[in-house]
């Protein structure tokens, strides 16, 4: 995944049930190289500085080789985004949020109803499995909300770093198990859907990713062996060659999990720096 940035930001324009072995890169690559590959257009990704809501919306733009350009407010989003950015954006969204898709005239925006945007888009989603999908993606989002609770000190379940680790345990112990038990029993395939992916599954990875991660940090790394079918899915993506440039990106590697100004756990080394506002071309 080539980029080429811009640096500090400045104005955008053009506005099989059961358990399975992971799938191998040559079991899914003809599948991949089938797909068409979509024609790129003026498409805006705008989040946070971070992997978060928007890392599963990369994803998806990855896999189906859409370039698009990579809006990623830092620490200064007081002035790039609450300043600058969203008093536009408010003109042609009442619901202006962060992430955001722009597509053309189109202002997308609310996490879920952009993955289900970019799953229509980029033709991923297959209509057959909508409701399936978008329970997927409801769940979901049960499950990162009962994370938010232990990564942020807002809502009083983890008022200080130092009380992260016992609250991860309890979190995985608790909502955690809960709502990936839903899923394990819920997924019907490879994938959550099946045999191949659907917009709900890139948000399904993220959640695993950062579930296998928090759960490595304190000594618990075996915690996805509990849910063989999720375990499967998150190694079956890891597999995709088409994901393979998303993988070796700034985006997922170098960029906090969660909100580096305010959490507990970024995924990443002590010395990690939330760095300013960024707008790259992502290019595949």
């Amino acid at each position: 995944m080539g980029k080429s940035n811009k640096g500090k930001k400045g104005s955008k324009k053009g506005g099989k049930k059961g358990a399975a072995t992971p799938v191998a890169a040559q079991d899914v690559a003809v599948e991949v190289v089938e797909e068409k590959v979509i024609e790129e257009c003026p498409l805006i990704l705008g989040y946070h500085q971070i992997r978060g809501l928007a890392a599963g919306l990369r994803m998806m733009m990855a896999y189906k080789k859409q370039s698009y350009t990579n809006a990623a407010y830092g620490a200064d989003m007081k002035e790039t985004w609450f300043g600058k950015d969203k008093p536009e954006l408010l003109k042609k969204n009442a619901c202006i949020n962060l992430p955001y898709i722009v597509d053309g005239d189109e202002v997308v925006t609310q996490s879920n109803t952009c993955t289900l945007y970019l799953g229509r888009k980029l033709a991923i989603d297959h209509d057959v499995y909508f409701f399936h999908n978008h329970t997927v993606l409801d769940q979901t989002m049960d499950l990162r909300n009962d994370l938010m609770k232990i990564v942020y000190p807002f809502a009083g379940a983890c008022p200080t770093k130092d009380a992260f680790p016992e609250a991860a345990k309890s979190h995985l112990a608790g909502p955690a198990t809960t709502h990936l038990t839903k899923l394990e029993n819920f997924c019907k395939g490879v994938y959550m859907c099946g045999d191949v992916p659907q917009s709900g599954d890139f948000q399904v990875f993220e959640m695993l990713d950062q579930h296998a991660s928090i759960s490595a940090s304190i000594g618990e790394a075996s915690f996805l062996d509990k849910f063989p079918k999720l375990k499967n899915l998150h190694a079956s993506m890891k597999a995709l060659p088409a994901l393979a440039p998303y993988f070796s990106s700034d985006a997922y590697l170098k960029w906090a999990q969660n909100n580096g100004l305010f959490t507990h756990f970024t995924g990443l080394s002590d010395d990690f720096v939330y760095g300013a506002t960024t707008v790259d071309k992502v290019t595949f």
